[in-house]
């Protein structure tokens, strides 16, 4: 009788393990190709037209990674009251901010872009776009689903899951540019997995703060230091 449990609890875990990589399979797939419909934005001479439908797509991508969320029952951790997330989010979003955005352009080797026109209503637009819409919808895609679930797949060297979802992350901006993107985009993916791997008090909210505040970072940098 335990021997029958044992192989009962064993296709348990494999039908598990196998959900877990076909909703990951799907879910990498689906926000892929919904991603990919931004090339189709490239003819729209309107600038507001193409910020609204880029929000509507990653609006999009954000829904179908909570619907993975839902399926494979992970844990989101939204915790309001935690004001020590914020804080660790602020500490990492000035440093990256500082030595690869200020720094560099001080330098005259920017590094984030080229210079961008100063306009109070783009300012406030970015900041909106960045804080609300980015932060939140990346990290919810590659911290809290992609992450969680390879380091799932891991019962040793769990840290291997965070490497794996950064990889990810990594490439799945190279759709905004060349080889260097991805590495950029890896190593500060790297930066938020790690500290969300390590640091228990740094949940979602944090992480989508420190996301969107670096995003925006970049943005005063290319107005007002390039």
């Amino acid at each position: 009788m335990s021997d029958e449990i044992q192989v009962n609890s064993n296709e348990q875990n494999e039908i598990s393990l196998k959900k877990k990589i076909i909703v990951l399979v799907a879910t990498i797939l689906l926000i892929t190709g919904i991603t990919f419909c931004s090339w189709l934005f490239s003819s729209i001479n309107n600038a507001y037209v193409r910020l609204i439908l880029s929000a509507l797509l990653n609006l999009t991508n954000g829904a179908v990674a909570f619907i993975a969320i839902k399926i494979t029952k992970i844990k989101i951790g939204i915790e309001l009251k935690n004001f020590y997330q914020y804080l660790i989010g602020l500490g990492i979003a000035l440093v990256l901010s500082l030595f690869i955005a200020f720094i560099p352009a001080w330098a005259g080797h920017s590094i984030v872009g080229s210079h961008q026109d100063y306009k109070f209503i783009n300012l406030l637009i970015n900041f909106l776009f960045y804080m609300l819409i980015i932060g939140p919808v990346e990290e919810l895609i590659f911290r809290v689903y992609v992450q969680e679930t390879f380091i799932s797949f891991f019962n040793k060297n769990k840290w291997i899951g965070v490497i794996l979802a950064s990889m990810l992350f990594g490439i799945w901006h190279l759709i905004n540019g060349s080889f260097f993107q991805v590495l950029f985009t890896f190593m500060i993916g790297s930066v938020f997995g790690f500290a969300k791997y390590f640091i228990k008090q740094y949940k979602y909210l944090g992480l989508s703060f420190t996301h969107g505040l670096y995003d925006f970072l970049n943005v005063i940098v290319r107005m007002f230091v390039i």
